[in-house]
């Protein structure tokens, strides 16, 4: 029976049998079995009785004499039994006489055999601990050298190879942090990989599972992306299904305190409070009942894990026992610990939030002390150099109060160095520090170093952006860097940089957006001759990843197709003239977006004060400082009008007032600056940042001048139009060009909803198809989802008159109601988007004449997550949305005038919405009638579009019942 378990322990571990042992050895040999089931089995003790047991057999006047198979074999497991001892005891003179025993059994082992293979494997992982706890460079490199011969000489054994790759791995991935390279952690994750793929069936499959965690999530911290945090935690998952008392002596389970570690930081990213409470559980699990048994990994993942749990749930038991955990693993680590830096800087993070709590500066000097040492110990190109250096700027910054000169000096040299080392390694520290050491230089009046700031966090921003795979992932790293381009654009313009602060609001928002239109941007008419196979291999990549994203393809599946798409573009600006091929946009290219007789303006609120920059087509470029339009004055007049929006549902008499009050001071704190730099252009198009693009610019309004108590609008100066950059305007403006407009469905009034009907749904249906040859009509009960999406394929202008639901805390779920209140998302729109350039339906236009369409999400505002914006990225040229309910009658007629401009007239789509609606509000009720009643000859069978005619003319035909912009300003135009 002892025997049997003694040779199932040896082939749990993968070890073959002893060859041919002399008779004298026996009883010790069989000594060594039992203690090594014992150990597997969870005998802690048993790795000593192991180790002693086996130095015996070696002392052993005899041994000398035997076979070199049995030395080698006898050399091999005494070497193992010792780096045992020395791992879980911290013990460097057994891991030095581990190495010692190895290195003898090479000098027995044939080169390149499997023995030799394990020989370097377990004296790669001797030599590479004995570097962790020593620091000393010269043990990496031999311990890499090591790892390298073992997966040479590992053969055709696919799990011997998988453990002797996974070494590699290991190793691979220290040398990573000291080092910095891409190409470094490249080499680790591909090994990683390789040894779960064909060694993950094994018995020691949880390892490489474990290791392949491990090092993914050090590309996680690198390069930011959520698919290798969530692969990590999947694997970790896995691997925790076995028990390994091998790796962890007393649970079996070496899993949970990683595990948890990397929940904690899921839950940083997501905040799902159901993560971190299995963190924290994990973390507990690992560290035991007795601190003073607990690894020092263990005790500083729990420590980090209830600081986190502090931070957002203020439990104070949590804080105190946080210090208290990373205090203790500092004095659990030796010096010379590679780790040990990493303790001093969880010490800081703790003891700054103490400081933070308690005002005792004492604390905050004590975390500084602790962060620089950090650093001290750190090395100069290690990946986590700026994750340090970003907390000692931090408390810096705090501790100087905004005062001290000498410090506030050091901490801005702290950010910068996080900055610049975290944009080669580590991209989530390079964007936190950027946007605190810009808002410093600018509380310093420093500008050209707030550029440099903030310049830099756009480059992190769009790295993680291009990195990660899902949108959701993409979601939830913008939302670090939301209002960022603004603050750089504000910089840049101060620093007197015009043409980089365009480019910072181009560039820096609506990423999303803009990632959907790069096909759009795609122009392969001309390469399409004599690099067809070119062209055909892009657009096969391009449709393989879209299928993918809509196909619910695994991240492995999505990477994949990213990269063939990076691929085919690659080879494309290999051509001669295709060098930019869906490059970055440069300044040339954003005048090149602007239509002849406009100018584009960027409008951005920063915390100091606002900025204009208006673009011509002409290479022009003109500035102005909006001195009151700063993110928090914008940000108070977009709630303002929220809060107002929403007592429109209880019959309060507010709104008109709070619309007048943010229009007024729209025009003041924005159009009056504005006015002098955009010139004689007839049209002003529109990017607004952030939160502005949640106020009705084109109603802002200045008093008359002749004192009469009327009103002057934008809109009675130029025509206004929105876009979300550039980028969408030169697409919106190919899609335009290019799409017929003579067909036309209505979705009209669908039911049943549990919403009210809409008055003059008929009548506005009608005056709509009434400049249509070709028309549908979907009323009623034949609105459903099903009608309305086949019918929009089939149409190239869609007239939507029915309830509309915003949701601007969750924007992809705003939507359209349609018949049984089946709803039409933001989220089934952005799906409707062709496969590929040249492919599907397009539309010159969609009018959304329902209530709340033109909200834009909070969450991230500088992605202006919209209805429009989502049409344009379905492939819609232009779109009329309105930002708030309106009364039936009045949006029925304005719309009936729209079309009658449009259809009628050699008028722009922008232009007639801009002329309907100075129509509404300015024409009397006669007016009206005399200007609609061309529209009536002949007449309609029904009588629909007389019947909006007739009720004007029951009325005091000089009364201007529309004066209020509540009632004609709701509707706003967006692209082309």
């Amino acid at each position: 029976m002892n025997a049997q378990r003694a040779r199932a322990a040896e082939e749990w571990l993968g070890w073959p049998p002893i060859p041919r042992p002399p008779l004298r050895f026996h009883a010790r040999l069989a000594a060594v079995g039992r203690a090594l089931a014992d150990y597997v089995d969870g005998d802690a003790s048993a790795r000593r009785r192991i180790a002693a047991t086996l130095d015996k057999v070696l002392a052993d006047p005899h041994f000398g004499a035997c076979a070199p198979e049995f030395r080698l074999a006898v050399v091999t497991r005494a070497g193992v039994a010792h780096n045992w001892c020395g791992v879980a005891e911290t013990n460097q003179a057994e891991l030095h006489r581990a190495r010692e025993l190895l290195t003898d059994g090479l000098r027995i082992a044939s080169a390149h055999s499997p023995d030799a293979a394990r020989l370097h494997y377990t004296l790669a992982s001797t030599v590479h601990v004995l570097y962790q706890f020593t620091s000393d460079p010269n043990l990496l490199t031999e311990a890499l050298s090591h790892a390298r011969r073992g997966v040479a000489c590992a053969g055709d054994d696919p799990r011997l190879a998988a453990q002797c790759r996974a070494g590699l791995a290991s190793v691979l991935q220290t040398s990573f942090r000291v080092c910095g390279s891409a190409t470094v952690l490249a080499e680790a994750v591909e090994h990683a990989q390789w040894s779960v793929e064909v060694g993950g069936r094994t018995t020691l499959g949880h390892r490489f599972r474990y290791v392949l965690a491990d090092v993914l999530t050090h590309r996680y911290d690198a390069y930011g992306s959520l698919d290798d945090l969530n692969r990590a935690i999947a694997l970790l998952r896995k691997a925790a299904e076995s028990r390994d008392y091998v790796m962890a002596p007393t649970t079996g389970n070496a899993f949970h305190g990683a595990l948890g570690g990397l929940l904690r930081r899921l839950y940083l990213r997501i905040r799902d409070r159901a993560v971190l409470d299995e963190a924290v559980e994990l973390a507990a699990d690992a560290v035991g009942d007795d601190d003073s048994r607990a690894d020092p990994v263990a005790l500083t993942n729990l420590g980090n894990v209830l600081l986190a749990r502090y931070h957002d749930y203020r439990d104070p038991d949590d804080l105190l026992r946080a210090v208290d955990l990373q205090l203790k693993t500092i004095n659990a680590r030796q010096a010379g610990d590679w780790q040990l830096a990493s303790g001093h800087n969880n010490a800081g993070n703790a003891l700054t939030e103490a400081w933070r709590v308690s005002g005792d500066d004492r604390l905050a000097d004590l975390a500084v002390t602790h962060y620089r040492t950090a650093l001290e110990l750190t090395a100069d190109n290690a990946p986590e150099l700026a994750s340090r250096a970003y907390n000692l700027g931090t408390v810096l910054q705090a501790r100087s109060a905004g005062v001290d000169r000498e410090l506030l000096v050091e901490a801005a040299a702290a950010y910068g160095d996080a900055v610049r080392h975290g944009l080669d390694t580590s991209l989530e520290w390079a964007l936190a520090a950027a946007v605190r050491w810009g808002d410093s230089a600018v509380g310093r009046g420093s500008w050209e170093e707030a550029c440099e700031a903030y310049t830099g966090g756009l480059k992190a921003t769009e790295r993680l952006f291009r990195i990660q795979l899902l949108r959701e992932d993409k979601e939830t790293w913008l939302a670090d860097s939301q209002g960022l381009p603004t603050e750089a654009a504000y910089a840049l313009f101060r620093a007197g940089r015009r043409e980089d602060a365009v480019l910072a609001l181009e560039t820096g928002r609506s990423l999303l957006l803009s990632e959907a239109l790069e096909e759009e941007r795609a122009d392969l008419g001309r390469l399409d001759t004599g690099h067809a196979d070119l062209v055909d291999a892009y657009r096969r990549a391009v449709t393989a990843l879209d299928q993918a994203m809509h196909g619910g393809t695994e991240p492995s599946g999505l990477r994949r197709c990213r990269e063939a798409v990076d691929e085919a573009i690659t080879n494309i600006r290999a051509v001669t003239g295709y060098e930019r091929f869906l490059a970055r946009p440069d300044i040339a290219e954003v005048h090149k977006a602007v239509p002849p007789g406009a100018v584009v303006v960027y409008i951005a609120a920063a915390g100091p004060a606002g900025v204009a920059l208006a673009v011509d087509g002409g290479g022009q470029i003109s500035a102005a400082e909006l001195p009151a339009a700063t993110s928090s004055a914008v940000r108070r007049r977009a709630d303002a009008l929220l809060d107002a929006r929403r007592s429109l549902h209880t019959g309060s008499g507010t709104w008109k007032g709070v619309l007048d009050a943010v229009t007024r001071w729209a025009w003041s704190a924005v159009v009056a600056p504005v006015l002098p730099i955009i010139g004689d252009a007839e049209e002003v198009i529109i990017v607004p940042s952030g939160t502005l693009a949640m106020l009705p610019l084109h109603a802002a309004w200045r008093p008359g001048r002749d004192g009469s108590g009327t009103r002057h609008y934008l809109l009675d100066e130029r025509t206004v139009r929105y876009v979300p950059n550039a980028r969408a305007l030169e697409v919106t403006r190919r899609l335009a060009a290019r799409t017929a407009d003579d067909r036309l469905v209505v979705v009209a009034d669908p039911q049943p909803t549990s919403w009210q009907p809409i008055g003059y749904a008929r009548a506005e249906a009608a005056w709509a198809q009434r400049w249509f040859a070709a028309s549908q009509l979907l009323h009623g009960t034949d609105a459903d989802r099903e009608a309305v999406v086949s019918a929009l394929s089939g149409a190239q202008v869609h007239h939507f008159i029915c309830h509309g639901r915003a949701q601007t805390d969750q924007p992809l779920n705003s939507a359209l109601i349609l018949a049984d209140d089946q709803e039409l998302t933001l989220r089934e729109i952005l799906t409707l988007r062709p496969s590929h350039p040249g492919t599907g339906a397009r539309a010159r236009l969609t009018v959304l004449s329902a209530c709340d369409t033109d909200r834009p999400g909070t969450s991230l505002p500088d992605e202006v997550i919209s209805l429009p914006s989502g049409l344009i990225q379905a492939g819609v040229a232009g779109v009329v949305a309105s930002q708030w309910a309106v009364r039936s009658e009045a949006v029925s007629l304005l719309m009936a005038r729209f079309y009658q401009l449009w259809r009628s007239t050699d008028t722009e789509p922008a232009a007639a919405l801009r002329a309907a609606q100075r129509w509404l509000r300015d024409t009397t009720n006669r007016e009206k009638v005399q200007d609609l009643a061309p529209a009536l000859d002949p007449p309609t069978e029904d009588g629909s579009l007389e019947g909006l005619v007739r009720g004007l003319q029951l009325r005091d035909p000089d009364a201007r019942p529309y004066l209020h912009p509540s009632d004609w300003a709701a509707l706003s135009y967006h692209g082309s």
